[in-house]
């Protein structure tokens, strides 16, 4: 993926924020959406920065998927840290993001309508959002350099 600076901007200024949810959507962001769906493992990639984000204080990671929870987490290379990841369904994530009390949020592969915040950074992944990226490995990019800037803050 080439660096697309606005994104790049964005994802530095939302690194600030005191209370962050990041939340990816399993099919079509973190795992491929193509193939036998029961087969669809995380990248890798992703997982890890998915770790080092839950390991961050004031920041809690959410896998927004219609399926099971515990289906989720054995597709997903997760750690137990900070009791893991939520896994919400695509309705859950208001609720969610106001239990939390999140000052912005930057949502992955999931449709926002009209939910996101002004703070927000919404991603689509081959499809249109605000910013928008192609494919899984460009979502392991972008949260990789949301870990490092929030790690850093």
């Amino acid at each position: 993926m080439d660096a697309d600076d606005e994104l790049w901007s964005a994802l530095d200024r939302v690194a600030e924020t005191p209370a962050l949810l990041v939340a990816c959507a399993f099919d079509g962001a973190l795992a491929p959406d193509d193939g036998d769906p029961a087969q669809a493992r995380a990248e890798q990639v992703s997982s890890e920065a998915l770790n080092v984000l839950m390991a961050l204080p004031d920041t809690t990671v959410a896998v927004v998927s219609e399926r099971p929870s515990d289906e989720v987490a054995e597709l997903m290379f997760l750690s137990g840290s900070k009791g893991g990841a939520r896994v919400v369904a695509p309705d859950g994530l208001p609720a969610l993001r106001a239990e939390l009390g999140a000052t912005a949020a930057v949502v992955v592969g999931v449709t926002a309508d009209g939910q996101a915040g002004a703070d927000d950074v919404v991603v689509g992944v081959g499809e249109p959002a605000p910013y928008e990226v192609e494919d899984v490995d460009d979502v392991a990019e972008v949260l990789e350099e949301l870990a490092g800037l929030r790690r850093r803050r």
